[in-house]
């Protein structure tokens, strides 16, 4: 069947300026597009609606979203306290279920709690001792349990902190059940995914109308595991079932046994792209390695030294993948830079080098970038200094916040620049809506009225790209990303005229239809 769309306001993705009035869609891919096309076929009256390319969220955590949607957010503007915490916790679908079922929640973040504290085991052992219960920290890369959660784990006194990661104990030697760093969560995480491996592929099932209720066609999963089964495994079986976004995955490196080479495959459906590596923490908790100390005195935490990150470029550039380094302090960044800069790039069509978040950079850093051979895509998050600006400001010099989230300097390197979500690690209730984040960029405006670093607002086309053309070229979504002819019919239609509206309504704006290779997947209506 071929349909032509006409008298709507289509943005293309090709450029900021591309626009068009009317598209020809046959069997599932874009077959023309531009102004005035002659109509083929069934003719579709936009009546003046505004359309985007598919949006790509490159950087996401699909399975930790799957767990979260039937979880309980813990985050403002609901949750204040622990006391609320413990309040909402009791109200999850979960609660009461016995003690096979796990009570989960998500988005803490201690500055934000009336207690200015983390909870612990104690705290969520006053909602429930039989049911295990796991929250993330809003930046998910800590945790914490309950008494059950860390029996089933097999944590006590005297389990060994796993390399990267710690648990935390009380001065009686009990651990607290907060886990920092993503090697301590995995503890309880695999703890939970192996009591039932049915129900981590139902909350994937589930979660597909999230990603379609927020126009995002293509997700990066930037959390790839290989125990207690393989997110290729959980991915090729909920897709079968009906999980519709398209998605890449990148294994974190720590799992791989890097004596066997692990190879780029799959299609554009469900593909392995690359690998991924930690440099350090989170600026919110404090652990994101700097140069300067934190005016705390702390300097972060260095996760990966630099023979190490050798060794996973190596293994990056033999297998022919993609490398994402989280990287938030200037000095991660910087040793990311320092060991890929005069390399040559091994990908072609997409970068070989991403660094994700980027959060503190400085001239310096970009001026080395754009001398390098290497092509680089910089990942960010404006999501982050929008809900988590608090953090920012007490933990960071005024010198280090000035180099915070440099969106537009980004934009204007020879880096590609993606924008995404990292969702949900976060302390916001809807952690990947992409319209957030497009205001945040716009804007430089943060959830509590403050303005960050306004000198790097960007316009809106210009984040649209950093969501559509752009995300797709660093996903390796060749299909995707722009509405030219031979490319997948995916897009979506917004209910308000996001190149218009005043720049406060931004987050205001909403998808209305969600279409994949030419069908629609969702409506609001």
């Amino acid at each position: 069947m071929v349909t032509t769309y006409v008298n709507g306001k289509i943005f293309l993705g090709t450029t900021e300026n591309g626009f068009g009035d009317s598209m020809i869609i046959e069997n599932g891919k874009i077959k023309a597009s531009g102004n005035h096309l002659t109509p083929e076929g069934r003719v579709v009256d936009l009546h003046g609606q505004t359309i985007l390319p598919g949006l790509i969220d490159c950087h996401t955590h699909p399975k930790y979203i799957a767990d979260a949607l039937h979880g309980t957010a813990c985050t403002p503007p609901n949750v204040n306290s622990i006391k609320e915490m413990q309040a909402a916790l009791r109200q999850s679908p979960s609660y009461g279920k016995g003690p096979d079922t796990w009570i989960e929640g998500w988005g803490f973040d201690e500055t934000k709690l009336a207690e200015h504290r983390s909870p612990n085991r104690d705290d969520l052992d006053a909602v429930s001792t039989d049911q295990p219960i796991f929250i993330y920290r809003s930046d998910c890369h800590s945790s914490v349990g309950n008494s059950k959660a860390l029996e089933l784990a097999g944590i006590d006194k005297s389990t060994p902190d796993p390399v990267g990661g710690k648990i935390e104990h009380f001065a009686d030697g009990r651990p607290t059940g907060f886990m920092r760093e993503v090697a301590a969560s995995q503890l309880l995480i695999r703890a939970k995914s192996a009591q039932s491996y049915q129900t981590d592929i139902t909350n994937m099932i589930n979660s597909s109308h999230h990603y379609l209720a927020n126009g995002l066609v293509a997700i990066g999963e930037m959390m790839g595991r290989m125990k207690p089964y393989t997110s290729l495994k959980l991915y090729q079986d909920a897709v079968k079932a009906g999980f519709a976004p398209k998605v890449s995955i990148y294994y974190v490196f720590d799992e791989l046994d890097s004596h066997k080479p692990l190879r780029p495959s799959g299609d554009q459906q469900l593909r392995v792209a690359g690998i991924k590596v930690f440099m350090d923490g989170s600026i919110s908790g404090e652990t994101a390695f700097n140069k300067e100390p934190y005016p705390s005195g702390k300097m972060g935490v260095s996760l990966t030294s630099v023979a190490k990150l050798k060794q996973e470029v190596a293994f990056a550039r033999q297998n022919k993948l993609q490398i994402a380094i989280h990287a938030m302090g200037n000095a991660a960044v910087q040793r990311v830079i320092n060991v890929t800069k005069d390399l040559h790039p091994w990908l072609t069509g997409m970068p070989s080098v991403r660094i994700e978040h980027a959060s503190l950079m400085t001239d310096d850093m970009f001026a080395q970038i754009n001398a390098s051979p290497m092509n680089y895509a910089l990942v960010t998050q404006p999501i982050f200094y929008f809900a988590e600006d608090e953090s920012y400001r007490n933990y960071l010099s005024p010198a280090q916040f000035k180099t915070a989230y440099r969106v537009k300097t980004m934009r204007n390197s020879s880096a590609l620049l993606g924008l995404s979500s990292d969702a949900p690690c976060t302390p916001w209730a809807e952690p990947d809506s992409p319209f957030y984040s497009i205001y945040a960029a716009v804007t430089r405006k943060a959830a509590n009225g403050d303005t960050v670093n306004p000198e790097e607002a960007i316009t809106v086309p210009q984040a649209i790209l950093g969501y559509t053309r752009d995300a797709a070229k660093i996903g390796g979504f060749t299909q995707n990303g722009t509405l030219e002819a031979g490319k997948d019919a995916d897009f979506v239609v917004l209910n308000k005229d996001i190149f218009t509206v005043a720049p406060k309504e931004l987050p205001t704006v909403r998808v209305a239809e969600t279409w994949i290779g030419g069908q629609k997947v969702y409506s609001n209506k």
